[in-house]
C-alpha cells in the first residue's frame, strides 16, 4: 500500500505538479492540487470491509459527494463524473480540478458493524502551477544592476543564488507574479532565480556582467553633444554675417526708364544760326554760269546750298528720349 502511494509522489514530481497526492488520514490536513490537474486524497489505508462517507462542508451544511458500503462506492454532487474512489487504497481521486474544488471537506469511516470509527477534516486548495520563469536586467545610475524574475502561477515565492551562494538583498521587491533584486556594483557570475509555490517550482539562470559606469558615459556624451551644438551655432553666425542680403527677383532685374529731356526753343535756334554761318563760308560757286545749287552734308544736318533761305524750325519744343539704366 505504502509503495503505491510513494509512486504517486514520484509521478507528481515528474509531471511538474499536475498530479498532486495528499495524505488526509490525519485530522486537519491541508492538501494542494494543480488547477486543471489531478489530486489524490488518501482518506483511509484500506477501505475494504468498511463504510466511508465523504462530503463537502463549506458552511456546516453537508453536501455528500461519496458513499461507500459493501465494497461499492457511489459519487455524488458537483464532483460527480470526474472523480473515483479506489477502495483497496482508500484514495479519492479528483480529475480536471477547478477553482471551486477548493473548500473544506470531512471524511467519516465506519467499521463492519456500522459503528463510527473515525472522523477527519481537511482543507483542499486548488492553485495554478508556476510556469517557466523569465529574467530581465537593467543597469542603474551608479553601476548597480536591477534584475527581475517573472512567472505565471498562484502564490509564487522567489529565491536567488549567485555562483551557488544565496543572495540576501534588503532592496527586494516582492509581488504576486514578479520579483526584483538589486545587485551591487561590480558583481558578476552565474545568477539563478527559483520560483516555487505549493504545486511546483521552476528555475531560470543567466550569466551577468558588471554594468558600465553610466554616469561618466552619459556625462561624456552630453558634453560632446553640447560642443557640437556650439560649433554649429558659431558656423551659422559667421555664414549669416558674410551672406549678402537677399533681393527679390523684381529687384534683380534692371529697370529701364525713359526720361523726357526737353530742349528749349531758344537754344535750338542759336545752334541753327551757327550752322548756317559755317555753311555760308563753305559755299561753292560755279564760274560763268548761273548759280548752281549743290547739296552739302554736315554731320547729321542736311541743307541745300544756294540762295539764302530761311530755315524753318519747329515752333514747339523738341523732345529727345534718353535711355537711362538704373543699377542695383
Amino acid at each position: 500500500m505504502e509503495t503505491v502511494f510513494g509512486l504517486l509522489v514520484i509521478l507528481a514530481g515528474v509531471s511538474h505538479g499536475m498530479e498532486s497526492p495528499c495524505d488526509a488520514r490525519e485530522d486537519g490536513a491541508q492538501c494542494y492540487g494543480a488547477l486543471g490537474g489531478t489530486v489524490y486524497l488518501r482518506l483511509i489505508t484500506n477501505a475494504s470491509g468498511h463504510q466511508v462517507r465523504f462530503w463537502k462542508d463549506p458552511t456546516g451544511a453537508k453536501t455528500e459527494i461519496l458513499t461507500m458500503r459493501r465494497n461499492m462506492s457511489i459519487t455524488k454532487g458537483p464532483i460527480n463524473g470526474r472523480s473515483e474512489f479506489i477502495i483497496n487504497k482508500g484514495i479519492f481521486r479528483i480529475d480536471n480540478t477547478v477553482r471551486n474544488d477548493s473548500d473544506k471537506y470531512c471524511a467519516e469511516t465506519f467499521n463492519a458493524n456500522g459503528l463510527l470509527s473515525g472522523s477527519r477534516r481537511l482543507q483542499l486548495f486548488i492553485e495554478a502551477p508556476v510556469t517557466q520563469a523569465k529574467l530581465s536586467s537593467k543597469c542603474l545610475s551608479h553601476g548597480e544592476m536591477r534584475v527581475s524574475c517573472s512567472s505565471e502561477g498562484d502564490s509564487p515565492q522567489y529565491s536567488w543564488t549567485l555562483d551557488g551562494h544565496p543572495l540576501n538583498n534588503n532592496d527586494n521587491s516582492f509581488g504576486e507574479k514578479t520579483n526584483s533584486i538589486t545587485l551591487q556594483k561590480g558583481l558578476s557570475g552565474d545568477l539563478n532565480c527559483t520560483i516555487r509555490n505549493n504545486i511546483n517550482s521552476v528555475t531560470v539562470n543567466t550569466v551577468i556582467l558588471p554594468c558600465p559606469e553610466i554616469i561618466g558615459t552619459v556625462a561624456g556624451s552630453l558634453a560632446g553633444i553640447f560642443l557640437v551644438l556650439v560649433m554649429v551655432l558659431a558656423v551659422y553666425c559667421v555664414q549669416k554675417k558674410k551672406k549678402p542680403p537677399k533681393t527679390s527677383a523684381k529687384d534683380d532685374s534692371q529697370d529701364v526708364e525713359y526720361t523726357d529731356v526737353r530742349i528749349q526753343k531758344k537754344q535750338m535756334r542759336q545752334k541753327e544760326r551757327e550752322a548756317l554761318v559755317e555753311l555760308k563760308d563753305r559755299q561753292v560757286k560755279v564760274a560763268g554760269g548761273p548759280q548752281q545749287t549743290m547739296e552739302v552734308e554736315y554731320g547729321q544736318i542736311k541743307t541745300l546750298e544756294g540762295p539764302w533761305r530761311k530755315v524753318d524750325t519747329p515752333e514747339e519744343e523738341d523732345c529727345v528720349y534718353a535711355r537711362v539704366q538704373r543699377g542695383q
